[in-house]
């Protein structure tokens, strides 16, 4: 008799300390928790609520996931899509007032490791604030962007079909554009003639496109040239990030001023071809309009 009252009561007090514990064991079911692209452990008590942006395609992959209305605070050129114009400014990818961002109280900063916030990183995670770094090492990387950052603000379904259309659509550029001859010489820089790699991304979307970087071989990602090597190189097409729209680049005058050249200029959209968001896809098949079709277009 004594035994059954004492298993009853040993069961009772085990029963009252589960209940007791059961919100602590659900809160910590309820975390998230993601490795970043830095490899570096990124743990939530909940869905993130409000975030900074420290680069513009990570604000446009928020707005891609449908967290864009939880930004409170991002950086200069964060302007697809029109609502993130509204958002405060708090600088640059180089240039961030670290008190802006602890006033506005976020549970998450995005970053990007290239854009050069490596040390804001630091002092932000050094306050305790979770930062998600990311890096998109491919093309196909983009949309594990999008997924693991849905993950960060509890919209899961959206990121992964989200990234199931980004690769599908990827797959079906890539079946599309067989390989040719053509040569193409890519130019983002107005200042000097920087251009990029086959490794860089946008080497990798050329040659998505199936043809021929002409720097793809540099063993820097974005090399520096000169313009007599590219006359030497003789590219078929000469592709121009276009500095703003409506602004023409001086160099298409003077790349039209040697003989035949003017016709193999063409004009893209930085922002399709050169930020890593899921509109790279977009800028990927423009792109590979450009370099195969002969006919000469404007953004």
């Amino acid at each position: 008799m004594c035994r059954i009252r004492l298993h009853k009561i040993v069961s009772g007090c085990c029963l009252g300390l589960y209940l007791l514990c059961l919100p602590v064991l659900i809160h910590a079911q309820s975390s998230v928790q993601v490795l970043d692209d830095t490899n570096t452990s990124v743990a939530l008590d909940a869905p993130a609520q409000r975030i900074v942006s420290l680069a513009p395609h990570l604000t446009e992959l928020l707005f891609s996931i449908g967290a864009g209305s939880r930004i409170v605070g991002t950086v200069r050129f964060s302007d697809f899509p029109e609502a993130a114009k509204e958002i405060p400014v708090l600088g640059d990818a180089f240039t961030i007032n670290i008190e802006s961002i602890v006033a506005l109280q976020p549970d998450l900063v995005v970053a990007w490791r290239t854009g050069g916030t490596s040390s804001v990183v630091e002092k932000l995670r050094h306050l305790g604030i979770a930062v998600y770094v990311n890096e998109a090492y491919d093309l196909e990387s983009i949309a594990g962007s999008a997924y693991i950052l849905s993950q960060l603000v509890g919209q899961e379904e959206t990121g992964r079909n989200l990234e199931k259309h980004f690769l599908q659509q990827l797959a079906m550029l890539k079946a599309g554009n067989v390989d040719t001859d053509r040569k193409v010489f890519f130019q983002i820089s107005d200042h000097n003639l920087y251009t990029v790699n086959d490794d860089h991304l946008i080497g990798q979307a050329i040659s998505v496109c199936g043809v021929r970087n002409v720097y793809g071989s540099s063993e820097i990602p974005v090399p520096i040239v000169s313009r007599e090597s590219v006359l030497a190189a003789n590219p078929d097409v000469i592709v121009i990030s276009q500095p703003a729209k409506g602004i023409e680049s001086p160099w298409v005058e003077k790349w039209s001023e040697f003989e035949g050249y003017e016709e193999r200029i063409r004009l893209i959209n930085p922002a399709l071809i050169s930020r890593p968001s899921l509109r790279m896809v977009q800028g990927i098949s423009e792109l590979c309009r450009l370099v195969r079709n002969e006919q000469h277009h404007e953004d």
